[in-house]
């Protein structure tokens, strides 16, 4: 079985996994006691809680999940183009919505906000999904709209990564023209331009606290810009 995806979920307290078009909820503990003499004794275990399948894909795609706070809510991305909104709480799907690009999505990005910024309620409903030669899309999760899209920076061919500031006042977007790009979220239009790579600049994340964007390219480069 190959493993596309895992991450942690609920603050730490779960493991999720995906592979093919199902995703897997386990639970987890990890023994920290190191002795020499009993080195060979593993006491960290797991246990599947429960597995969910998207029936109508082959393939999950993208796959996103709150781990900074409590959050119920688990977004998977399929091959077939569709978006699958799930509640962990009651264990099912909510919505879901076909053909949310032209093409698979290989971005799905939460707003998580800061644990040093503090948001309405509202805003954390918002999340990104990009996909090749559809620029990025913003939803709203009460609705099952696009709320907004960006589209200025180049994404023909490779998964360029695209992330929220914890203000949530601006998305920052990888290229294929070796830049990333620095959008006001309300408007769509591109606030900035960063040269600084000699590639595609393949994923990008913003700084929790201080006014930073880390940005990587697939030259094995890191880019640090600050205002």
């Amino acid at each position: 079985m190959e493993i596309k995806h895992a991450q942690f979920y609920y603050m730490d307290k779960f493991l999720l996994l995906t592979s093919a078009n199902v995703f897997y909820l386990y639970t987890y503990h990890l023994d920290p006691t190191k002795s020499d003499l009993m080195r060979y004794i593993c006491n960290s275990r797991y246990k599947l809680v429960k597995s969910f399948e998207l029936p109508s894909t082959q393939q999950i795609t993208a796959f996103s999940s709150m781990n900074t706070f409590y959050s119920y809510i688990v977004i998977a991305a399929g091959s077939n183009r569709s978006v699958e909104i799930f509640d962990m709480n009651v264990g099912k799907s909510l919505r879901t919505t076909a053909d949310a690009h032209t093409r698979p999505v290989h971005v799905i990005s939460q707003n998580q906000g800061s644990a040093y910024v503090s948001h309405p309620p509202e805003n954390y409903d918002l999340y990104l999904t990009a996909a090749v030669t559809d620029g990025i899309k913003l939803w709203d999760l009460r609705t099952a709209r696009c709320v907004c899209k960006y589209d200025g920076h180049k994404n023909r061919s490779h998964a360029c990564g695209a992330a929220f500031s914890p203000c949530c006042r601006f998305i920052a977007a990888g290229s294929e023209d070796k830049c990333a790009y620095v959008y006001d979220i309300r408007a769509g239009t591109c606030l900035h331009k960063l040269t600084a790579h000699t590639d595609v600049v393949s994923d990008v994340a913003f700084d929790p606290l201080h006014p930073q964007l880390l940005t990587a390219s697939i030259d094995g480069k890191v880019k640090l810009f600050s205002s």
